[in-house]
């Protein structure tokens, strides 16, 4: 399955919304994610368990039988907020998404350092 980068900023760009301190999010709230109306079950699904083996969430998830019976984030870990905040800004996720649009395929740490030589170029330190 794909990567869908759209995605992965949809859901975490919600998640640092929705998260709070004493709460985390479980399985049970998955449906409730306007990442998932947005961008379908399958590819909100896949992003979550990419984040999760990324470390770029904090959080667990359980399979039995081939289905996911557990699923539980507490927070965005830091290496998720550098990478948030690197791409938060519309026009350089434009700018970022545009310029890996001929590829066949980019990984997210090029997706990153792309986006962080926009943001230093938009504020002068390049």
């Amino acid at each position: 399955m794909k990567l869908n980068h759209d995605c992965v900023r949809d859901l975490l760009l919600e998640l640092e919304e929705k998260l709070t301190i004493n709460e985390h999010f479980l399985l049970p709230h998955f449906n409730s994610l306007n990442t998932v109306s947005k961008h379908g079950f399958d590819d909100t699904y896949y992003s979550f368990l990419k984040l999760l083996e990324a470390n770029y969430l904090d959080g667990n998830y359980k399979y039995a039988s081939d289905e996911l019976i557990h699923l539980s984030v507490s927070s965005i870990s830091w290496d998720g907020h550098q990478f948030l905040d690197t791409i938060r800004d519309n026009e350089i996720w434009s700018k970022t998404k545009k310029a890996v649009g001929s590829l066949s395929s980019a990984s997210i740490s090029i997706m990153s350092s792309l986006a962080t030589s926009y943001l230093k170029q938009k504020f002068g330190l390049k």
